[in-house]
């Protein structure tokens, strides 16, 4: 297995974040995974780092599950109750799933992304043609506030803070070793989640058709149903994608492809595909084991807990390379797999992809530097605090341009 530390400045810099939200824990795991793929962390589980075995436990609906004692499903029922994606298993989760999924098509991501990002991000490709700096981090927040917030039914007038600050709120609750929450801590979670919730409430009973809630009140989905989909839309989109969009930008800068010549001959859906593989947001996701069984030679317990290490498991040799093919057990791994796989993914796709398009035209134009950034430090997703870039100083606008290709 990879350890933390690679050689290029990308790889680098990844590791750099990982261990500066989590100081103890990834050295610890980086330790213990670096000789075997699959190893049990007193404490924290058994953990998976080797992509073929990690495919297989989030692939394994008879052997392992996303709810019961240690899961992730577990931690969030208290909160959002019984009935939400992210802790249901078996018929009644393919029901609802397949109920949801035509909720983001192609049209549907497209539209949100348009009246949402798009202002935000024309705004900064301008700033950047006039010299400005822009801190991509502050755009990523921003966007994936917006477009969470039109998902949801927010009042399209409130500031993207409201929903920013609620999400910190949420992640500064949840480390690698929280299993459940104390009365306390539910009571803190559900308020954090009212302003998601209450805006998912008003959109349902509106039942307005160009609005996702309202799309799902007209098919008779229940207002508990749309409530819990928000809070489950917002508690993994909004960190996630904000995450990568920086973290892509400073792999991008860190290969030499924010130059006009290299930003020039990269595919937009190229240059996503591989940030996601490089930089996996999501850092892991949790498993609970059903009945005794054996996973890559270490035997596993009723209720044992498995910690799926969805970044560790996308390292490989060579660094960043967009148009290299993640293919087999790495396919889309940082979306997870089986039947849980990212229901959300086509909107987080269409929102990096506005993004790095922009960053990618407007690098090809007069080429962009980074000139300053910082990782964020003690936090539950991997993330830079600021990133920021601009033109060189002197470089005048070429007529280059990327290519983009189909959305990813």
């Amino acid at each position: 297995m990879r350890a933390l530390a690679r050689g290029d400045a990308g790889s680098r810099w990844e590791a750099r974040l990982i261990r500066s939200a989590h100081p103890v824990v990834a050295r610890v795991v980086d330790a213990a995974v670096s000789r075997r793929g699959v190893v049990r962390l007193p404490g924290v589980g058994v953990l998976v780092a080797d992509p073929a075995v990690a495919r297989l436990v989030l692939t394994d609906a008879d052997r392992f599950a996303k709810n019961g004692p240690g899961s992730s499903g577990a931690l969030w029922t208290p909160v959002l109750g019984e009935r939400v994606l992210l802790n249901m298993e078996g018929h009644d989760h393919r029901v609802l799933r397949r109920s949801l999924t035509d909720l983001f098509s192609p049209r549907v991501v497209r539209e949100v992304c348009d009246a949402t990002a798009g202002p935000l991000v024309e705004d900064a490709a301008a700033r950047l043609r006039r010299g400005e700096s822009l801190d991509v981090v502050r755009l990523a927040r921003e966007v994936s506030a917006a477009v969470i917030g039109e998902v949801v039914g927010l009042d399209r007038e409130a500031p993207p803070s409201v929903l920013l600050e609620a999400s910190d709120a949420i992640e500064s609750m949840v480390t690698w070793r929280t299993r459940s929450f104390d009365d306390s801590a539910v009571a803190r979670a559900r308020a954090s989640l009212a302003v998601v919730q209450d805006a998912a409430e008003s959109a349902h009973a509106a039942g307005e058709p160009d609005t996702v809630m309202g799309r799902l009140a007209r098919r008779g989905a229940s207002l508990a149903e749309a409530r819990s989909l928000a809070a489950a839309l917002f508690l993994t989109g909004t960190g996630t994608v904000s995450s990568a969009l920086p973290r892509i930008a400073a792999q991008l800068a860190d290969a030499g492809l924010l130059v006009p010549a290299g930003a020039a001959s990269c595919r937009v859906d190229d240059v996503v595909t591989e940030g996601l593989r490089m930089t996996t947001p999501s850092p892991a996701t949790l498993r609970r084991c059903i009945a005794p069984t054996d996973l890559g030679g270490v035997a596993l317990a009723t209720d044992e807990r498995v910690v799926v290490l969805l970044w560790w498991a996308t390292r490989r040799d060579g660094g960043f390379e967009p148009g290299r093919p993640a293919t087999g057990d790495l396919r889309h791994l940082w979306f997870g797999a089986g039947s849980h796989f990212c229901l959300g993914a086509p909107l987080a796709l269409a929102e990096l992809h506005v993004m790095t398009a922009m960053l990618l035209e407007v690098a090809a134009e007069q080429g962009l530097v980074v000139t300053s950034r910082r990782a964020a430090r003690r936090v539950l997703v991997p993330r830079y605090a600021e990133l920021t870039v601009r033109a060189p100083r002197g470089r005048s606008p070429s007529r280059a341009a990327p290519r983009t290709g189909r959305a990813a």
